[in-house]
């Protein structure tokens, strides 16, 4: 809501601070009407934007590891309103900058960025990603991801929208007030409603409260050791593969919002309301996507792949087996309950004291209380693949754009290959433990904030190319062309092979008789 505004006023600020040092042109002539729109008044507003820009971004990904280490240490729910919260005081200082205004409201505004660290956008976004991967059954998350995402845009297009009319009638300071409230209102809205959700016992264990927990986003990427059913251990790269092609995903697509306007400007003559109704469809279009098709499309999209595959879930001994060819995927059920642990420890064919006549029983998803939390769908990793694919050929077509009208199409076509990130984040989830699941999306969206930020300052050089030598069209073809690149790495990503188990340091550590002692709770 306050991201235009913000550029109008610091476009007026600057203006009041240069004629501080600058007779004023006389009142009622023509120059006194555009005095701010001297070069030097713009170049310097351009600076004081992007320094801005540059100090979010760089507070931003301070505030993915803070929140990160905030969920272990305090809890997801504390987490969540801390990140909420900051931003409300965040919005009161830049309240006070813009009352104040001119050259001091500049470096009032530019540092209460440095609030982003403790809360922003990235931090609460990650939390809410968090907190619902927790409350959701392990089947639903991908799309709750998406859900998520797809109402984030919704916000995002109203918030463009409303922000600008706020200015418009009740003053450039209006949409500032405005969020403030909307912040507060959020935060007493999540500490009044949302459930406590208690730590895990192995993030506890864990030394969550220390400094070098900070970094453990960073070492989801490491390539980790599995040992396979025949005892062969081996690396596995699909974690560091899937973050390669989701950092392509973005660095792809990141810019397309930004080149649409820029686009339309340079070749069609677009003005800034027609850039507005652009941006706007294509959010709504990529938000009413995500909200309400994705989440189809993966559960119908899972079980096509099952018929497809041919999956036929038999119990034997403890596991599923899934296919009939070894390559398959095999998960082990791990039970949970003290009753059914004691069961499962008992020897192969003997009774349970609480059913001495009854075999030994395959502990069902449902009984389990963790429905699905072993088990794999492919077809996450499938749709990230494949919808990155889609995405690149869309996006290559705008390169035929003749007409104006033309933009518009592009504009709702596109994000009909939405979903690759949240289809990236299902996956990583599945890839990694549940008490590493806060890590794993930190990862992720570390690697976009990144990619974000490469896209804008590498593509924003390729258009400028292009357009000196009259084809800034072609920035199209390079877009997709690097979304087909991302399409190539997550084909060799994968999930471990089936009946793998996490081989960790204490597995080394306790090797006996050339066979590492191994814990069930580490298998796939």
């Amino acid at each position: 809501m306050t991201q235009v505004p913000l550029i109008y006023v610091f476009g007026v600020m600057t203006c009041d601070e240069y004629y501080k040092h600058h007779g004023m042109p006389p009142l009622g002539t023509p120059v006194y009407d555009h005095r701010c729109s001297l070069p030097a008044i713009e170049a310097s507003t351009a600076r004081s934007v992007a320094l801005l820009g540059g100090g979010t971004a760089l507070f931003g990904v301070g505030n993915l590891f803070i929140t990160g280490w905030t969920i272990k240490a305090w809890g997801i729910k504390r987490a969540l309103l801390i990140t909420i919260f900051w931003p409300a005081v965040r919005l009161a200082v830049q309240n006070i900058g813009v009352a104040t205004g001119a050259g001091l409201g500049i470096i009032i505004v530019q540092l209460s960025q440095i609030i982003t660290i403790v809360g922003g956008p990235a931090g609460y976004l990650l939390a809410l990603n968090s907190f619902a991967t927790e409350v959701v059954l392990p089947v639903e998350r991908t799309a709750t991801i998406g859900r998520l995402t797809g109402c984030a845009m919704f916000g995002t297009a109203l918030g463009y929208f409303v922000g600008g009319l706020l200015g418009d009638w009740l003053g450039i300071i209006a949409p500032f007030r405005v969020t403030l409230v909307l912040f507060c209102l959020s935060t007493v809205y999540g500490y009044l409603f949302l459930p406590h959700i208690p730590l895990s016992e192995e993030v506890e264990k864990k030394a969550s409260k220390s400094i070098g927990a900070f970094f453990d986003p960073l070492k989801m990427f490491v390539p980790k050791k599995w040992m396979l059913r025949n005892g062969t251990v081996q690396r596995e790269y699909g974690v560091l593969l899937l973050g390669a092609g989701a950092f392509l995903a973005v660095f792809a697509t990141g810019y397309i919002p930004v080149l649409l306007q820029m686009y339309a400007t340079d070749v069609f003559d677009f003005n800034a309301s027609d850039n507005s109704k652009l941006i706007s469809l294509n959010f709504v279009i990529r938000a009413t996507f995500l909200t309400f098709a994705f989440p189809v499309i993966i559960d119908t999209g899972r079980k096509w792949l099952d018929r497809r595959q041919g999956k036929n879930r038999t119990p034997d001994n403890g596991k599923i087996h899934v296919g009939d060819d070894d390559n398959e995927d095999v998960f082990d059920r791990v039970p949970d309950s003290p009753e059914l642990v004691a069961a499962s420890a008992l020897p192969a064919g003997e009774a349970s004291p609480d059913e001495p006549d009854e075999p030994l029983r395959r502990v069902s998803t449902a009984q389990s209380g963790k429905s699905g939390e072993n088990e794999s769908f492919a077809f996450d990793l499938f749709y990230a693949r494949w919808s990155l694919l889609l995405d690149g050929v869309l996006t290559s077509l705008a390169t035929f754009t003749g007409n104006g009208w033309q933009m518009y199409i592009v504009a709702v076509v596109i994000p009909f290959a939405a979903g690759t990130g949240s289809a990236a984040k299902g996956s990583m989830l599945q890839m990694c433990p549940p008490d590493q699941r806060t890590d794993a999306l930190s990862a992720i969206s570390l690697l976009e904030m990144v990619a974000q930020l490469s896209t804008i300052s590498l593509f924003g050089l390729v258009f400028s190319v292009f357009a000196e030598i009259g084809k800034p069209n072609l920035t199209f073809a390079v877009n997709g062309g690097v979304a087909v690149v991302g399409f190539v790495v997550l084909l060799f990503a994968r999930f471990p092979p089936g009946g793998a188990i996490r081989y960790t340091k204490e597995d080394e550590s306790r090797e006996t008789g050339g066979k590492p002692c191994l814990d069930p709770d580490t298998s796939v």
